[in-house]
Parts: structure tokens; C-alpha cells; sequence
């Protein structure tokens, strides 16, 4: 995977870099439409960085298919801590090691790709404001994501819903 830096974003929580994919060498990274590279200084004690990114859920001739878990949806995000042993940066997929289980997986309902890719910079931002926790089972907020997650998708979908 050959990556370069584009936007930043930052907060009080921390800062994140849009990771903009050039080139995919691996299939299965191909239904991959953003990443954000999330540095979130004291949201553990073992850790900082953070991958931040999207998927579609639609056939990918060659891959096999997407483990669709939730009726409908269209995209998924997921929210991985990075081991700090590969010396994590946003320019190196390769010092890229994510840590299992994941932080956050969630699929979600939005109209198109562009949809998604605004959910998840949305999602980026809520973290670094602090709105949300890079590390929810840690912090009791996995239905906290949830709700942003499934609000901002309604939000894209065109419905009306509580605040």
C-alpha cells in the first residue's frame, strides 16, 4: 500500500492526518474509502495512535464477500489502537500493527461512498473533541458510538431524528 498525508484535523483530545491510499497492493484493501491516522495522547496508558477508517460492503470481484451483520448496511467503520512496538506514523503501512479485538466496528446505512467518507471525518472530529473515547471498552462508550455512528448515518440517509 503506498500512502501520503492529506488533511490534518485537531482538538483538545488530540490530532489526526487524513491518510489519502495512493496505491493498493493487497484486494482485500480495496473497498477501503478513508483513514485517519488519530494521535490521542492519554486515552491509554500502553498506547496513542490510532487508525480511524471506512469501508463499503459491496462484492469486490476476487475478494470474498463482506460479513454484512446489520440488514442493509452499506459501509462499515472501525476504530483500531496500533501496537506502539512498529513506532506508528501516518507516511508507514507498515509500522502499522493494529491491535485485536478492534476499539470500534460498526456498519452503518448511508446513501453512497461520499456519505461515508463524511461520517468518518465526523467521527475523527468527535474524538479529538473529545466527544468520543479512541478507547470505548476502556471508557464505557461503545453505545455512545453507536449513537453517533447510527445518527450521522440517519442524518446522511435524509431523516429526521432526536438530537
Amino acid at each position: 500500500m503506498r500512502v501520503h498525508r492529506g488533511r490534518a484535523l485537531n482538538g483538545p483530545a488530540g490530532t489526526a492526518v487524513e491518510v489519502v491510499v495512493d496505491e493498493v497492493d493487497v484486494p482485500d484493501h480495496a473497498a477501503t474509502l478513508a483513514v485517519w491516522f488519530l494521535t490521542c495522547p492519554g486515552q491509554s496508558p500502553a498506547w496513542g495512535s490510532y487508525l480511524l477508517s471506512v469501508i463499503h460492503l459491496r462484492p469486490i470481484e476476487g475478494v470474498r464477500p463482506a460479513v454484512v451483520q446489520v440488514p442493509g448496511a452499506t459501509h462499515e467503520a472501525a476504530l483500531a489502537a496500533l501496537s506502539p512496538d512498529g513506532h506508528p506514523t501516518p507516511d508507514d503501512p507498515r509500522s502499522w500493527h493494529p491491535l485485536a479485538p478492534y476499539n470500534v466496528m460498526e456498519q452503518v446505512v448511508v446513501p453512497d461512498d461520499r456519505s461515508a467518507v463524511e461520517l468518518l471525518e465526523r467521527a475523527a472530529q468527535a474524538v479529538l473533541d473529545g466527544v468520543l473515547w479512541a478507547e470505548p471498552p476502556l471508557s464505557g462508550q461503545v453505545e455512545p458510538w453507536r449513537t453517533v455512528l447510527a445518527k450521522t448515518a440517519a442524518h446522511a440517509r435524509g431523516e429526521v431524528h432526536a438530537p
